[in-house]
């Protein structure tokens, strides 16, 4: 088996099945969970990219729509939006990671130095949070003695304890995180546009009519697929996950729709001066 089965491990929890969680366990070395782990942190990258695709893609063709705009403007504008917010959530996502892994490697390299020059301090420091956690004094001192004597193994339990931080897993890319990012979000959020590409009326003025309607219909199968595939990967019920994503983009799209409708209504009041006005005006 390449990865732990995680659906199997989450059924025997759900049920209380101690023996079928042994067996899920038992049946792949350390090696392979790992490499499942870091499948799944690209996964989330996915997921995540494309959720906010979708959503911020189609809530500006359903605001171009709602405002009587051509086929081949909606396409252009979502094109353009599309393209944009990829490259800014891609640029942000790898900035951000980029700054955490930087600064989990600077307090790492603090402690390192302190471990090197205050070891009476930081086996004191150790032991004082093993003692805050219940472990007699005598206990805490033993842990900690033998913790020593590996000291990368030390230097990384140090900083979950007292600093809350995790070591940098290397594995894990930032700019590969951000590339599947960006690949995702343009992937998804591409969908919803299919239906104003493959119209072949670029021309037509949009509003609620048949495309729109497709276009809807591929928004929502497809944000329901991605939030049910996040309710998998984070240990959720996926039906539930999948309706609550739905609920909430559906949400976003209605109010993008109906401010679409509202400003093209008041474009429509706000008409230019006439000519005779324009005359005048030059006269004077």
């Amino acid at each position: 088996m390449a990865s732990r089965d995680l659906e199997r491990a989450r059924e025997a929890f759900e049920v209380g099945d101690p023996e079928v969680s042994k067996q899920v366990h038992g049946s792949v070395s350390r090696g392979q969970e790992r490499h499942n782990k870091e499948a799944g942190d690209y996964i989330k990258a996915v997921v995540f990219g494309g959720l906010d695709g979708i959503i911020t893609t189609f809530a500006i063709i359903a605001a171009a729509a709602a405002s009587a705009m051509s086929y081949k403007n909606i396409l252009i504008v979502g094109f353009a939006n599309l393209l944009g917010d990829a490259v800014g959530m891609a640029v942000g996502d790898y900035l951000s990671s980029k700054a955490e892994d930087d600064h989990v490697d600077a307090e790492r390299t603090r402690e390192a130095w302190e471990m090197e020059y205050f070891p009476d301090v930081e086996k004191k420091e150790m032991r004082e949070i093993y003692e805050s956690k219940g472990l007699p004094r005598d206990s805490s001192r033993e842990v900690v003695d033998l913790l020593w004597e590996h000291r990368e193994t030390f230097l990384d339990i140090m900083m979950i304890e007292e600093l809350g931080l995790k070591p940098v897993d290397k594995a894990v890319s930032p700019f590969k995180s951000a590339m599947i990012t960006f690949l995702s979000f343009m992937l998804f959020g591409g969908i919803p546009m299919l239906a104003y590409l493959c119209s072949g009326s670029y021309d037509k003025r949009g509003g609620l009519d048949l495309i729109f309607g497709i276009s809807i219909v591929l928004f929502a199968v497809s944000l329901f697929m991605l939030g049910a595939y996040k309710g998998i990967i984070t240990n959720q019920r996926w039906w539930v996950s999948g309706i609550i994503i739905l609920v909430n983009g559906s949400i976003t799209t209605v109010f993008a729709y109906f401010i679409g409708w509202a400003l093209e209504g008041l474009a429509q009041d706000v008409q230019p001066p006439s000519n005779s006005t324009l005359a005048f005006s030059h006269f004077i």
